[in-house]
């Protein structure tokens, strides 16, 4: 009789690293792909911000020039090298294209005006003191997060009423499935269920219609959740 045999789950971005796979080792096709779908992207992304269309430009190619070797400050590993599929490719290059924009914000109120202080404590550094003031850390606003608000709601207007409820009760004010189902007189498997069920979804609808209103938006349900969690407003 042979041992129990465990099943090896796919890399749940395995898709992402294969593209940076061949794209770092020269592939022209994975390199095209690359550049078409996260250049527009990420440029989207911050003039959705309100960034200068020309300034959201210069920045998204300095960032795809080191992404295959250019380097940051002289240096001339790839950018993309560093990507390991801890998340999406999508919310790796939005992370690091909106805090490269912030860095440049800061840097150029640093050049600007130094903050005064009452106590007069030269010993920290004084950029670092210019980059806490009032940082502005808000990812998403203007018709990217108006799609994606509306999406959700959507999504939360697709459920049954029932369903609706059992939800709000849930997670917005706590009350146990044990309480839920007695109220529903069923059974609290079924309520766990119909939870789980909802939940997957809400998922659904949302990217479905996001895809529907802008298909060249790549962003999984992951990064729609860590992307509400940056500063989207409902």
């Amino acid at each position: 009789m042979s041992g129990p045999t465990s099943e090896v789950k796919p890399l749940r971005y395995a898709e992402d690293l294969d593209l940076v796979d061949r794209a770092v080792n020269g592939d022209v096709a994975a390199v095209r792909d690359f550049q078409e779908t996260y250049r527009p992207m990420l440029e989207r992304v911050l003039m959705s911000r309100a960034v200068d269309r020309l300034q959201a430009e210069d920045l998204v190619a300095d960032i795809i020039a080191e992404c295959f070797g250019a380097g940051k400050n002289g240096q001339t590993r790839p950018l993309i090298e560093k990507f390991e599929g801890r998340s999406s490719l999508s919310t790796w290059m939005i992370r690091i294209t909106w805090n490269r924009w912030l860095d440049l914000k800061r840097r150029d109120k640093f050049r600007g005006e130094l903050p005064s202080y009452d106590d007069d404590d030269r010993s920290g550094d004084q950029f670092d003191r210019v980059a806490g003031v009032n940082p502005d850390d808000e990812l998403l606003d203007s018709d990217l997060s108006e799609l994606m608000g509306r999406a959700i709601r959507e999504a939360f207007d697709s459920l049954g009423p029932d369903v609706l409820l059992m939800m709000k009760l849930s997670y917005l004010h706590g009350v146990s499935q044990a309480i839920i189902a007695r109220m529903w007189q069923c059974d609290q498997t079924r309520v766990s269920r119909l939870l789980t069920a909802a939940r997957e979804q809400v998922a659904a609808v949302t990217m479905q219609r996001i895809r529907e209103a802008d298909s060249s938006l790549k962003l999984e349900w992951e990064d729609f959740q860590k992307l509400c969690a940056a500063g989207l407003d409902l």
